[in-house]
């Protein structure tokens, strides 16, 4: 299981076991960390759960090799604060423009194949469905300034949201990752919004310095985010959905032409679970 550290700002309230932050006054000392560093391709996710208007600005997301361990004295913001004492890579959540790439450098390649008809996306820790990566249906954007609901949507459905919603919108989920590039032998971090890779945010990330942990201030007028579980023991029964997937993908076959039931066609698309 994927937490939040027990080291993070004044401000923060963990709750669910470390899996939900929510900043519980003002707008700033809301820093929190992953528990664990990140593993180069692993995907570290949040959901978006409740805003509040009254702020200026939305979420700072990226990696630190500051170790929450360590419990050093944490500064008011990720941005500028924490960046600037080095070894962070840390930036802004807008509205609109989250693809930080520059304009000399080529057109960047996507570090998984998350096209729109691809049901899963494998990882350095496992396969994941891409249904994750996505707003879940079901899930409305909560008012502003109103209380969380007592009970939420499930994590992970097999459908998703079919509305567009901005990365900063109650629903938007934001995932986090980092992989090494073997032409430098330094790390690059991207951003998964909504299932979309926004490219590399962060280049020249030296990787082998120490380990990278993820960092969520949950800032402005974000207010409170969750942990979505992707890596767990996966069952004997998705193994075997996993292998299959894998060979319909390499071999270019169209899932409703195999002669299998349509109760196992639907259980390979993730339309029952």
């Amino acid at each position: 299981m994927t937490r939040f550290h027990c080291h993070h700002g004044q401000h923060i309230v963990l709750l669910e076991d470390r899996m939900v932050a929510i900043r519980e006054s003002s707008f700033a000392h809301a820093i929190t960390f992953s528990d664990k560093p990140l593993q180069p391709g692993e995907i570290f996710l949040i959901e978006i759960e409740r805003n509040e208007r009254g702020w200026s600005g939305h979420l700072r997301l990226g990696l630190t090799q500051h170790n929450p361990d360590s419990k050093f004295e944490l500064p008011q913001y990720a941005l500028p604060d924490l960046a600037c004492r080095g070894k962070s890579w840390i930036f802004a959540v807008t509205k609109t423009h989250n693809r930080v790439v520059e304009f000399q450098d080529q057109p960047y390649r996507p570090i998984f194949n998350l096209r729109p008809e691809s049901i899963v996306v494998n990882t350095t820790r496992g396969s994941v469905r891409t249904s994750y990566l996505k707003p879940q249906i079901g899930r409305q954007p909560q008012p502003c300034n109103e209380p969380a609901p007592e009970e939420s949507v499930e994590e992970a459905g097999p459908a998703t949201a079919s509305r567009s919603i901005l990365p900063t919108d109650v629903g938007s989920r934001i995932g986090l990752v980092y992989v090494i590039n073997d032409e430098t032998n330094l790390a690059e971090m991207h951003f998964i919004i909504n299932g979309e890779d926004q490219g590399p945010c962060a280049k020249d990330i030296p990787y082998k310095n120490g380990p990278l942990y993820a960092v969520v201030d949950v800032y402005g007028t974000t207010k409170q985010v969750r942990i979505i579980q992707l890596y767990g023991m996966p069952s004997l029964q998705e193994l075997c959905r996993y292998s299959l997937l894998k060979f319909v993908e390499k071999e270019c076959i169209d899932i409703d032409r195999l002669p299998l039931p349509k109760r196992l066609k639907d259980y390979l698309k993730f339309e029952v679970l």
